[in-house]
């Protein structure tokens, strides 16, 4: 199998992960010293050495950021945020110059191919490497001329000698018995409990707001009611609709698209029917003619987009070819001779965008950015096509008055009020739950006389938990013995109350034998936290040497 890997390697290297490199193509290019913009500060780089590598260079950031993307991508962290992804692209920088430093050796062709095979987007239900996987998804790839053969091989190459450092680093993972032992009874336990729900919508806190009371409060929260730092910009849009070609594609063109994607165009259903029901469309030694208008559409979709981005970049070259600036004369006379003119926006801070397009939100980062020096954004993609930003004049941050937030304090005094009540009274029906227990009376029938709701969950770990078990209710169960009732769990919109009716400690010796495992993952787990503990420190010692040398 790892002869197979190497060789199939070898082949489709070219193609492997290119379209996942395009799918979840990288958002972000390292802003640490980065230049504002295309050519922007003259010719000037500006030096952000980290490890050999200048984040003050786009080329280089935009290699660390994609290797970066690429190898958490492997590891199947598909929903790791831009910031997280930015931390482990400079971890994998700080680790192999560790590497380097230590002497570690470059590993062999065998060990890539074990490392290869133990990658998670590559295994199947059962964690074995499942080929058929493989080759399917190396056969829908596509040749991305950014991302070469050479560039895939360093990157598992370099991963594998990051492999081999974390376990020079992370040591054995020493653990405890009694961190076994805590761990084990947490899993292990067999729970039987009532959980009792309130729900916070049906509390009546009977909060009055008087109008000194919420001056009151306007006073001591006056951090939350402050309009902050507000841009003025005005938008330029690059629509898909202008950009549609005007003729469909050819026959020959639609068809070898289609061969190309067939994946993504079903063959619908044949009209046929049996029974009543559609029946699945007959095997056809050509379906494209069925498919045909929605692959023309696909296609004239792409045209447009590339075409819509092209002119997008087109346009903010030329504002910096001209050498523009924020709004001059020369400015409004370019955009007026263009067919694309500004649609000035509300001022709105970056994070809270005018209501008609909130997924300005998304771009948030790039509108915080902009200011005299850099008035224009990049070319950023919206709901209708691409779009680019020009920044007016940024208004300064204020405290309203009393009166124009009347209505919004009123509102959070009564909301801060009523939750603050809501916990206090889930004290006081806990005891009250507690006294009925112990006079006799059924946990179930207590609660459901308040008129709280009630399940019962029996015979259950926390190792295979029920799936319909409120989350918010298991940081009860850490700490709570048979016969108890836990602090009611306050939530948004409820409140968990807790009684364990029976609970059942599993043998905590050696014996069980679970006990080997639990122990086996809590030493994986030391051993990752003393990896990450050195690198991080590494790289927080290296960015420190960056922002000193670039305040001289």
């Amino acid at each position: 199998m790892i002869s197979w890997i190497q060789t199939y390697f070898q082949k489709h290297f070219r193609t492997v992960f290119a379209v996942l490199l395009a799918v979840t193509i990288i958002s972000f290019i390292f802003t640490i010293g980065a230049t504002p913009g295309i050519g922007r500060a003259g010719n000037r780089i500006i030096e952000r050495t980290f490890f050999g590598y200048n984040l003050g260079n786009t080329e280089q950031a935009g290699r660390v950021a994609r290797d970066g993307q690429f190898s958490a991508q492997l590891k199947g962290a598909f929903q790791a945020s831009g910031e997280q992804i930015q931390q482990y692209a400079l971890t994998r920088i700080a680790g192999l110059e560790l590497a380097n430093r230590l002497h570690l050796p470059v590993p062999t062709e065998k060990e890539v191919a074990a490392y290869i095979a133990a990658l998670p987007v590559f295994k199947d239900a059962q964690g074995n490497f499942d080929q058929a996987t493989y080759g399917r998804f190396a056969d829908s790839l596509k040749t991305n001329p950014q991302f070469t053969v050479a560039d895939a091989n360093r990157i598992l190459r370099d991963d594998t000698r990051l492999d081999q450092l974390g376990k020079v680093l992370g040591g054995p993972g020493y653990v405890l018995p009694a961190e076994v032992q805590t761990q084990l009874g947490l899993s292990e336990s067999s729970w039987t409990v009532d959980v009792a729900e309130w729900e916070y919508a049906a509390f009546d806190a009977g909060v009055a707001a008087s109008d000194d009371a919420l001056k009151k409060y306007y006073d001591e929260n006056a951090f939350r009611y402050e309009v902050g730092a507000r841009a003025k910009l005005s938008l330029v849009e690059f629509k898909l609709s202008d950009f549609t070609p005007a003729a469909n594609p050819s026959e020959a063109e639609a068809r070898a698209f289609y061969q190309a994607n067939a994946a993504n165009f079903p063959t619908p259903a044949d009209d046929t029917s049996k029974d009543g029901k559609p029946a699945p469309a007959a095997p056809s030694a050509d379906s494209f003619p069925k498919v045909r208008p929605q692959v023309e559409a696909a296609m004239q979709r792409q045209a447009a987009a590339a075409r819509a981005s092209k002119a997008a970049n087109d346009f903010t070259y030329a504002l910096f070819e001209r050498k523009l600036t924020a709004n001059s004369a020369e400015l409004a006379s370019f955009l007026a001779s263009g067919q694309h003119p500004a649609k000035t926006l509300a001022p709105f801070s970056p994070d809270s965008p005018p209501a008609d397009m909130p997924w300005l939100s998304s771009h948030a980062e790039q509108i915080s950015r902009l200011g005299k020096d850099r008035f224009f954004s990049d070319p950023l993609p919206g709901p209708n096509g691409y779009l680019v930003l020009l920044w007016q004049d940024t208004l300064p941050s204020y405290k309203p008055l009393f009166g124009e937030v009347r209505e919004k304090v009123a509102a959070d005094y009564q909301d801060n009020e009523k939750r603050k009540r809501f916990v206090e009274q889930g004290k006081v029906v806990r005891t009250a739950l507690e006294a009925a227990v112990k006079a006799g009376t059924a946990f179930a029938k207590a609660a459901a006389d308040r008129k709280l709701t009630v399940k019962t969950y029996a015979n259950f770990t926390l190792r295979q938990p029920p799936q319909d078990f409120p989350y918010p209710a298991f940081g009860t169960l850490q700490n709570l013995g048979a016969g108890q009732i836990a602090d009611m769990v306050a939530t948004q919109d409820k409140g968990y109350f807790v009684y364990a009716a029976q609970k059942k400690t599993p043998d905590l010796t050696p014996a069980n034998p679970h006990y080997a495992e639990i122990r086996s993952q809590l030493m994986k787990y030391s051993s990752s936290a003393n990896e990450s503990a050195v690198l991080s420190a590494l790289v927080e010692e290296e960015l420190k040497k960056t922002a000193a040398s670039s305040t001289h």
